[in-house]
């Protein structure tokens, strides 16, 4: 799982669903891994067709038989279902982050990170806000063998750079999506699109690219999959080809021993002591000669295919372990952010000194930043420096 995407967490599922029920007029009766659930008569969903259900939470394994308890896991069928629904009857929803709520928690650079001054103070200026769309991304990884996942993701796209987000995500995900008790007051939370405007094919090439950045979250998992289909595949073709040298040494044995069985049915051709018994070794020498023909034709096939490596099996065979990666994007919320300018004071050995850099609230620091008396662009392998109060970096201090 790289940083780019976050995975839907248990809890925040639970979360959101708890408050889709309930704001679907249900009533949730929760014990322990279980939750009895009950809807309005007058509302239909398309995840059920009772109105009275069970719902399993993770862990919790239920009979085959329990066609109305539906199992909640971020890779269950119950839960696409239910995003389904849910994104349905709010498409996109809007949240807008600004500095007052990260009550002063800034995320330091890497140049900052790693180098040996602390920061004593920062101060974020907010000078414009920017449009970003926070995608949950459902990824199947499929198989016709038994190698098959499903995945959900949720990434965070500038609307207009395309620039991947993730501390955005993290905010949303570990701090949003999760119960509106834990929610800060100075989230604006809305589903009025009318307040942000985005043209179509920026949000839309934006969610292509939330898509493409889920994929990469869990291309290491995918990766692993590929391998274990690849293994099955290599196994199942190494099964063929021994089945198939052993046919090939089967009809080389059957063909010897038809030889030797015809031989003597000549002999016994020539000896015969009755017309009849001739008629019958030379109608049984024809049947074994054209048994034995067969063989022989189906051992040129064998030997043909084996020649060329069985390639027309092998291609048959790792086609039907090759993976399919679909990914489809189940809810959006469009989040504007404050971007502008961030001040830290730093200090060394009793000395301060102020740095500025570009900032997002949620993003970071956005640009790279280059050393005030060196310029060479500070990064965590080049972090700065502080000593006798003058700023530098590693390169040049």
């Amino acid at each position: 799982m790289t940083d780019v995407t976050h995975a839907v967490t248990q809890s925040a599922l639970e979360a959101f669903t708890r408050e889709y029920l309930n704001d679907l007029g249900a009533a949730i009766r929760e014990n322990g891994t279980r939750w009895e659930v009950r809807l309005p008569s007058h509302v239909d969903v398309d995840f059920s067709d009772r109105h009275e259900f069970e719902i399993a939470l993770d862990g919790e394994r239920r009979d085959e038989t329990e066609d109305s308890v539906y199992v909640l896991t971020p890779e269950s069928e119950f839960t696409q279902q239910l995003l389904d629904e849910a994104a349905a009857m709010a498409t996109v929803g809007q949240l807008a982050l600004t500095d007052s709520m990260t009550d002063g928690d800034y995320r330091d650079p890497p140049w900052i990170v790693e180098s040996d001054v602390e920061v004593e103070d920062a101060a974020f200026s907010p000078y414009y806000d920017r449009t970003a769309i926070c995608v949950f991304v459902r990824i199947d990884v499929e198989t016709v063998s038994e190698y098959q996942a499903q995945f959900l993701e949720a990434v965070t796209i500038d609307v207009e750079s395309k620039d991947q987000l993730p501390g955005v995500t993290e905010i949303l995900v570990e701090e949003f999506f999760s119960p509106k008790s834990g929610w800060r007051d100075e989230v604006t939370v809305g589903s009025d699109q009318s307040d942000v405007t985005v043209a179509p094919e920026k949000l839309a090439d934006a969610i292509v690219a939330g898509q493409e950045a889920a994929v990469g979250g869990v291309q290491e998992e995918i990766d692993e999959i590929r391998q274990s289909a690849s293994r099955a595949a290599d196994s199942e073709f190494e099964e063929y080809r021994q089945l198939q040298e052993q046919r090939i040494n089967d009809h080389r044995t059957e063909i010897d021993s038809l030889s030797s069985r015809l031989q003597k049915l000549s002999s016994d051709v020539d000896g015969a002591d009755s017309q009849q018994q001739r008629v019958e070794a030379l109608e049984k020498r024809q049947e074994l000669k054209a048994e034995k023909e067969d063989l022989e034709a189906e051992l040129e096939e064998l030997l043909q295919e084996k020649e060329q490596g069985y390639a027309q099996k092998r291609q048959e065979i790792y086609r039907r372990h090759s993976l399919e990666v679909n990914t489809k994007p189940t809810a959006f919320t469009l989040v504007t952010y404050e971007r502008g300018e961030i001040e830290f004071t730093v200090a060394d050995n009793g000395r301060t000194a102020v740095m500025r850099a570009p900032y997002a609230i949620g993003a970071g620091v956005t640009d790279e930043v280059h050393c005030e008396n060196c310029n060479t662009q500070l990064s965590a392998e080049n972090p700065i420096s502080l000593v006798a109060g003058r700023l530098g970096c590693q390169s040049c201090q």
